[in-house]
């Protein structure tokens, strides 16, 4: 069956008629909603482009790219595209899911060959510059899913994953060394005591503004400025669209109003993903071991909706393995045409 393409600038296009539809029989969280995707786009640091891959005219999947040029720019947001550079696979603003995904499962080979028409359909659009393809968060055995034979694969931090197949956290409780399992009850306790201090678990559009979060989660952004092709920052039209709808839960720690920690959780049916966390320091008004009681909350809540498991997401591996996370290796995975 022949693959037709429908390559989209969010900023520009409109959404397809039929692109919620598609996210939904993929499954996929709220960070692939169309006006998300836009809101990303205009902040980014590099052009996005989303490929919808139809065939006989039905949606089965997509493909999100940033353009990323040869030629040095200056600002925040390279506005315009160059005339060469490379394709990198990502999902936006989203370091634990892939940029690439199907609404069913194809077989290994239609995989292969739906990807690669992909490819070879961008470089049609984009001209011959453009030489190469970086897949980024490439998990074991898919190497072999992917199109092309020449490939240098570059090891990045681990996806943490939490499966939580208990009846309430005091079984997640039973599976942490004695000295972990005491200090995060310890800690939970002495939170749940401060009279200054209020936890609460919700919906994140009753519990936190767009601006708050923006403001948490600027100092935690800055940790990861040196990496390569660094995540912008989230801009606040993004962040108010996101926290203000009905698909991400937030935990707040709040001293006498005041907004001191906050998680962001992308809700899914079966597994959440825990988009970020920031916090102030002690030294501003913050607390200390936030942190790891976020982690208490995060599975209480999991629990208690039934969830399979949390993806933890990237950073602090150590630290999410001592919690009971499996961590599953990943990779960037270069590919020259």
């Amino acid at each position: 069956m022949s693959l037709t393409l429908q390559i989209l600038d969010p900023r520009h296009d409109p959404e397809p008629a039929d692109w919620e539809e598609l996210r939904g029989a993929a499954r996929q969280c709220v960070t692939w909603r169309y006006d998300l995707l836009r809101a990303y786009a205009w902040a980014a640091q590099a052009p996005l482009l989303l490929t919808v891959l139809r065939q006989a005219g039905t949606a089965i999947g997509a493909v999100s790219v940033s353009l990323r040029g040869f030629r040095p720019h200056r600002g925040a947001y390279a506005g315009r595209r160059d005339f060469a550079g490379i394709l990198d696979v990502h999902a936006p603003a989203n370091r634990s899911q892939k940029g690439w995904w199907f609404a069913g499962d194809p077989a290994p080979e239609q995989r292969r060959e739906l990807l690669r028409g992909c490819l070879r359909g961008l470089r049609r659009e984009l001209g011959a510059g453009w030489r190469g393809t970086v897949w980024r968060e490439v998990s074991p055995g898919e190497p072999e899913l992917l199109p092309g034979r020449v490939r240098v694969t570059l090891p990045t931090a681990p996806l943490a994953r939490l499966a939580t197949p208990w009846r309430g956290v005091g079984d997640w409780y039973a599976l942490l060394d004695r000295a972990r399992r005491d200090s995060l009850r310890r800690r939970a306790k002495k939170f749940a005591a401060d009279p200054s201090l209020s936890i609460q678990v919700g919906p994140a559009r009753d519990l936190v503004s767009g601006a708050e979060a923006a403001e948490l989660r600027a100092e935690n952004d800055l940790k990861h400025r040196s990496r390569l092709f660094p995540l912008a920052p989230l801009p606040l039209p993004y962040l108010d669209a996101l926290v203000g709808g009905d698909e991400v839960v937030a935990i707040s720690y709040r001293d006498d109003g005041r907004l001191i920690g906050l998680s962001l959780i992308l809700d899914h049916p079966d597994w959440p993903i825990c988009l970020s966390w920031g916090a102030r320091l002690p030294e501003d008004g913050g607390r200390k071991h936030l942190y790891f009681d976020g982690y208490v909350r995060m599975v209480e809540w999991a629990t208690a909706s039934g969830k399979t498991g949390l993806v933890l997401g990237k950073g602090q591996a150590e630290a999410k393995s001592a919690l009971g996370a499996d961590l599953v290796p990943s990779a960037a995975l270069a590919v020259p045409l």
